[in-house]
């Protein structure tokens, strides 16, 4: 968890991860006192896709440090929400959400929002950031600046719905009835809620010898707004805590899309073709013990062929669910006679060749 500190000053500090030594040779993550600026939020982010870059290498990423970027990013677009929106619960509340203006090659448009969005001003945010985030591996293409706003303008649209519905009640079960609540006293009520949403920022408030503060006692007319306010951070804790999972999935599936890449070599008039290619169930070739699929065009007769012996083919249409009547089955699939260019057909237009 991100520790989150109030300095004596009352200003909110945010402490970010150690980094390793890898990344911090390229990066320095500071402290950020008060609301953060552009810079403060564009390094996590930088941060962040270069711990993403060596995810497939277990001696360099580190999956408890990805989290914990997650979360002090989280802290840092907080900070930024409130000290630029409502942080009110009532209905009716009509902050104005701008978005960042987008170049010519970005596809979509998005619009300014007023109040809580609804689901399709989110999915269309969502869609801007996938397109711009696909782009980070082109450094002519890609604007680290405008990913950072965008992040930010996707998280003010979902705190801010997220605020909405816990101000309409949609968070309230419609099953069983409540149970009785103790009488406790008002003090009680009244700090309970303050520890929690404590607790769950990991919030310590500093005296002047730098030693925790006492606690103050709470007024007792304020208890309803505080216990919301602590439902809130312990939702937004355990939302936090499941992005871990997220981003490890993300993670793979970019890996994933980068393994399946072709090798092209060139020998005389043939051009041999090396891929290790994903089956529907995002398996790579490899993984299921299979050899790369191996392919040559030959300039004289303008067409593709495989590379493989018949017993790898079988395996491989097996391996993409595909020619169930071109093999026999068993523990070793095996390639019926007479179907080798069959099989050679429906391999090729299966990697995108549809001409062979």
């Amino acid at each position: 968890m991100t520790p989150i500190r109030v300095s004596r000053a009352g200003e909110i500090v945010l402490t970010p991860p150690q980094l390793p030594p890898y990344l911090a040779s390229m990066h320095e993550l500071k402290p950020i006192v008060g609301k953060p600026v552009g810079e403060d939020v564009k390094v996590i982010h930088a941060v962040i896709r270069a711990l993403n870059a060596v995810n497939h290498l277990p001696a360099f990423y580190n999956p408890d440090l990805s989290m914990q970027l997650s979360q002090h990013l989280f802290g840092a677009q907080m900070a930024i929400f409130k000290a630029s929106y409502s942080m009110s619960l009532m209905p009716g509340d009509k902050s104005i959400f701008t978005p960042p203006d987008l170049p010519s090659h970005i596809p979509g448009k998005l619009d300014k929002i007023s109040g809580a969005p609804s689901d399709e001003e989110i999915m269309s945010v969502q869609s801007v950031v996938r397109s711009v985030d696909n782009l980070a591996t082109s450094p002519q293409l890609f604007d680290a600046d405008l990913s950072m706003k965008l992040s930010q303008h996707m998280f003010n649209l979902q705190f801010a719905r997220y605020i909405h519905d816990s101000s309409e009640g949609h968070f309230v079960s419609e099953t069983g009835t409540e149970a009785p609540r103790p009488v406790v006293s008002q003090l009680t009520q009244g700090t309970q809620p303050l520890n929690m949403l404590q607790e769950a920022f990991g919030v310590q408030r500093e005296g002047r010898n730098g030693s925790p503060a006492q606690e103050v006692e709470q007024d007792p007319g304020a208890p309803s707004e505080l216990t919301q306010l602590g439902d809130i951070a312990k939702t937004i804790k355990d939302a936090a805590i499941g992005s871990k999972d997220i981003l490890q999935s993300m993670n793979r599936t970019l890996t994933l899309m980068k393994n399946d890449q072709s090798t092209v070599g060139c020998m005389s008039d043939c051009y041999h073709i090396f891929k290790n290619p994903l089956n529907h169930k995002g398996i790579l070739a490899s993984d299921s013990g299979l050899p790369h699929l191996r392919y040559w065009w030959y300039n004289q007769t303008g067409k593709f062929k495989l590379w493989l012996n018949h017993d790898d083919v079988a395996r491989y249409l097996e391996f993409f669910g595909i020619g169930a009547d071109l093999i026999r089955g068993g523990e070793e699939p095996k390639l019926i006679d007479g179907k080798y260019d069959e099989a050679e057909e429906l391999l090729l237009k299966q990697v995108g060749i549809y001409y062979c």
